[in-house]
């Protein structure tokens, strides 16, 4: 990649967000928590597809005062910068009511919508809505779970780090009327199992997951416990991840590809002989749609 196409990269941040749920709320077979998934609106990046909350880097995500108030060191020389982890909380709060901060907040619910509606039209308002509540982002409660460049084929292009956190609190803390879609960038909010959401897609209920939340899931699936994530995702090596989509066909359903991904045998960069990495995708006017993940001899298929 060129630094000319790297600067034209968005920087941006995603937060999956696991709750636990209750001993006497699981199922068998399923996983202990769930997971925090919002549909966009009809209009703009990714519209109506389901995602996890986050957005854009704000330029007051790069406030050097954020660095004194949590005293940030980084774990690894590997981490992405502190604005990154800044912008996913501060994204997850805007987006669906979630604060995930130190100590837990007290604020009531109007609070939380009065405080939500501030941060979402000025980013400075969320370094104010910690400063005047003695409360810190808890950056260091998220996991970089992966890296992904949206390839070239689109017309708007982000790297976005991915992250990981589990909630101290359970799913059942958390009411309709405190945490909600905000009814302008996202529409819907849901909780769903790894299982569940992967069964919603399949039935449809879920129109759209783009390949960074398919393979997210896809990653998550094999975890059924809330206490193992983020120490088995803490442990592994992060690869930055741009598909590289190569045409199958073309027909009244749309542009069927195949997204070539790090550590396939037919990816330009990143090979291993004899193993399989991508995804399978349907491109159409109503959006970008995945069929199946494929990881060495795994194939998770979405729909059947």
């Amino acid at each position: 990649m060129t630094p000319e196409e790297k600067a034209a990269l968005r920087d941006s941040s995603t937060l999956i967000i696991a709750a636990p749920i209750s001993k006497s709320k699981v199922q068998p077979g399923k996983a202990n928590y769930k997971l925090l998934f919002l549909q966009r609106s009809r209009v703009g990046t990714s519209a109506s597809a389901h995602v996890f909350p986050g957005g854009n880097v704000d330029k007051a995500d790069h406030d050097p005062r954020w660095a004194t108030l949590l005293n940030y060191k980084p774990k690894s020389p590997n981490d992405p910068p502190l604005h990154n982890a800044i912008c996913a909380i501060r994204e997850a709060f805007e987006e669906s009511g979630v604060l995930v901060c130190d100590p837990p907040t007290e604020l009531t619910n109007d609070e939380i919508r009065v405080w939500r509606e501030k941060v979402h039209n000025d980013g400075k308002e969320f370094y104010n809505l910690c400063t005047s509540h003695n409360i810190k982002p808890s950056v260091d409660r998220l996991t970089h779970f992966s890296s992904w460049i949206t390839p070239p084929i689109e017309p708007k292009r982000f790297h976005t780090q991915f992250y990981l956190t589990v909630l101290p609190w359970s799913r059942d803390s958390f009411s309709d009327s405190r945490v909600f879609a905000d009814g302008k960038e996202t529409t819907r909010l849901d909780w769903f199992t790894p299982e569940e959401a992967l069964e919603a897609y399949r039935m449809q209920s879920i129109q759209t997951f783009m390949p960074p939340q398919f393979v997210s899931i896809a990653h998550l699936l094999p975890f059924k416990k809330h206490e193992d994530l983020q120490q088995h995702f803490g442990a592994r090596e992060i690869m930055t991840i741009m598909p590289e989509f190569q045409m199958v066909s073309q027909d009244d359903n749309g542009i069927h590809l195949i997204g070539v991904l790090p550590g396939d045998e037919e990816h330009s960069v990143d090979i291993k002989k004899g193993h399989r990495h991508r995804v399978h995708i349907t491109k159409s006017k109503k959006g970008m749609n995945v069929k199946s993940y494929i990881q060495g001899p795994t194939e998770i298929k979405a729909r059947l």
